[in-house]
């Protein structure tokens, strides 16, 4: 059986194991300023945006914003990306969602939740980019 705009079965599963991929490095990922950290191994985030342009893109922070969340830092993780504690709480409670959209029983909330935060990522991007335009 198929659910809203044609999701079936399978793709509330890869959701659901992309989103538990998510939150399980998140936990594993320490959160540096100039990138993430794997067992005090650097890993340096880039973004091609930012290293072209000099402008950070719409997502800029997310992965440290993530990391941060994992590790109970609220308050970093709000400065890596203003958005970032609303995107992980949607994350992480995709996980619930997928394992009973999976089952067959997918309701439309998700599709409102996501064109919320996507509404919500947008604002938080254009408010970056007033203040270097100001």
């Amino acid at each position: 059986m198929r659910g809203f705009c044609g999701e079936g079965k399978v793709h509330h599963k890869v959701i659901l194991l992309l989103c538990v991929v998510i939150v399980a490095a998140s936990l594993v990922f320490q959160a540096c300023d100039d990138g993430i950290r794997l067992f005090g191994v650097g890993c340096p985030v880039h973004c091609f945006l930012y290293e072209a342009v000099g402008v950070k893109c719409a997502l800029c922070g997310l992965s440290r914003s993530f990391c941060s969340l994992a590790h109970g830092d609220f308050h970093r993780a709000t400065a890596f990306h203003y958005c970032g504690p609303l995107i992980f709480g949607f994350v992480c409670m995709q996980i619930p969602y997928r394992i009973f959209a999976a089952s067959g029983k997918a309701g439309r909330i998700n599709l409102f939740l996501s064109a919320a935060i996507a509404a919500a990522i947008f604002v938080n991007w254009l408010i970056y980019l007033g203040g270097l335009i100001l």
